[in-house]
């Protein structure tokens, strides 16, 4: 059988940093990326191996009465809870991992992205499950503009900065990262300095394509 040979390279960044924004261009360049947080969203609806696998375990006292999942009810039940969060993260990154693969096996691009949020929290975790990949690109903000996006954001989201800032402190620091990873993507300028910084990227890896217009 052919060995798939597509370079895989995984998209990282701390939250706050604006990941999405660089995964949305690789995008509209025609690049695939395959999502980690999307295949979770979807591992929750009705009938998937992962909700099977949540409610078996939590039970339906977690269910809305449409059997979807009532993700708050759910998330009071992990909090400050080491074995039910441990379990939760198992039941989730099984998922993850099984449709990550399946999309590294199913592939015919030259070059496949793979934007996992907490790459190299679970970098070991990742390695033991098979995830093979070539490389590393962390999206990259300095940590005083970090925590600056993020009370931005919960401000506008109606939620406490304090409760968001505390998800940092469970990250390892934006600035250790840096010395992790193949290649830096700054992301501290416009969104044209950053899709002029990503072309010049694909270029030097020598994966650049042209996006095609009409």
């Amino acid at each position: 059988m052919k060995q798939n040979k597509s370079k895989v390279i995984i998209i990282t960044g701390s939250i706050g940093t604006g990941k999405s924004t660089v995964t949305n261009i690789l995008r509209k360049m025609g690049y695939t990326v395959l999502d980690s947080d999307e295949i979770v969203h979807e591992g929750y609806n009705v009938g998937k191996d992962m909700y099977n696998d949540v409610v078996n375990y939590f039970g339906k006292d977690i269910l809305n009465f449409d059997n979807t999942i009532n993700r708050q009810v759910l998330g009071k039940i992990v909090f400050n809870d080491e074995k039910n969060l441990k379990k939760l993260n198992e039941i989730v990154h099984k998922t993850v991992v099984k449709e990550l693969m399946k999309g590294v096996k199913t592939s015919t691009d030259d070059v496949l992205f793979l934007d996992i949020p907490l790459a190299l929290e679970e970098a070991e975790h990742l390695k033991k499950n098979g995830i093979i990949y070539d490389e590393i690109w962390l999206v990259y903000v300095n940590s005083e503009l970090q925590r600056k996006r993020l009370i931005n954001r919960a401000l506008i989201e109606n939620k406490n900065p304090e409760d968001v800032l505390t998800i940092i402190n469970k990250q390892i620091p934006i600035e250790k990262k840096v010395s992790m990873v193949n290649e830096v993507i700054n992301n501290e300028g416009t969104i044209e300095d950053l899709n002029f910084q990503l072309i010049n990227l694909l270029k030097r890896k020598g994966v650049h394509r042209k996006v095609r217009h009409g």
